[in-house]
């Protein structure tokens, strides 16, 4: 796994007596009260790292047309009913969430012609079990629609606490090195944010389309290609420091 360590930038501002004093909004503004008359300096570092996905989240759809709202709906909800009752016997499988919608469908005239209601059913799983299973099956005609694959709770915690004391060291270090070329003998710590992003891929949007799946054209197993790839993890930190004399 490749560690980035993005350089530091940093501002310095510098409060000396013979300068004149600054306007109370002023002060507050820059903060410079803190310091008492001394430098203020402004950094940010980051740390970043690519982590290997460990987690994937399969996203299923179903698609009924049907004259009314109401039977569309109801059909597709009878397919995710059944779905959720069969998957939800698997304790590997985490986050299991559905959802319906239904949209016109229009004809010449521009009169509704007919109903489509679109149910969409996501669940989670360890990138493993994926691969040792080959095939995920579920009863048409549902259909998988895409997979996403993400770093799960465990390895994103695991990589920002070693990126969060990278980002902290350079923090230090960039911080120490600017107040000696300016004739400082060191620093203290005026305020510090520390961000991060986790290794995490969001939902895609399904975009409603026009697929008729059915029991004739799909089969109940889906064979599912495994590569998971990696997910960015970054942790940077801010803030700005009084330089001491």
């Amino acid at each position: 796994m490749n560690v980035t360590t993005h350089s530091t930038r940093f501002a310095l501002m510098l409060t000396l007596g013979g300068f004149g004093a600054l306007s109370p909004w002023a002060a507050q503004a820059n903060m410079m009260q803190e310091c008492q008359g001394q430098g203020l300096l402004n950094l940010a570092a980051s740390t970043s790292e690519e982590v290997l996905n460990d987690q994937v989240r399969l996203n299923w759809l179903v698609q009924f047309e049907r004259p009314a709202a109401a039977d569309a709906v109801s059909e597709a909800n009878k397919v995710l009913a059944s779905a959720i009752a069969k998957l939800e016997k698997n304790p590997a499988l985490k986050n299991l969430k559905n959802n319906i919608q239904s949209y016109p469908q229009y004809n010449k005239d521009g009169q509704p012609r007919s109903w489509v209601a679109q149910g969409t059913l996501s669940f989670e799983m360890p990138l493993e079990s994926l691969k040792a299973r080959g095939s995920v099956e579920l009863d048409p005609p549902l259909a998988l629609n895409n997979i996403q694959y993400f770093v799960g709770p465990a390895k994103t915690e695991a990589a920002r606490d070693k990126l969060a004391k990278l980002a902290i060291a350079e923090f230090q270090a960039k911080a120490q090195s600017a107040a000696q070329a300016f004739g400082y003998k060191g620093y203290a710590i005026n305020q510090v944010n520390l961000q991060d992003e986790r290794g995490f891929t969001p939902p895609m949007p399904v975009m409603a389309r026009a697929m008729k799946a059915s029991a004739m054209d799909m089969a109940s197993g889906t064979e599912v290609a495994a590569a998971g790839g990696t997910s960015n993890v970054q942790v940077s930190v801010s803030g700005s420091v009084c330089l001491k004399k």
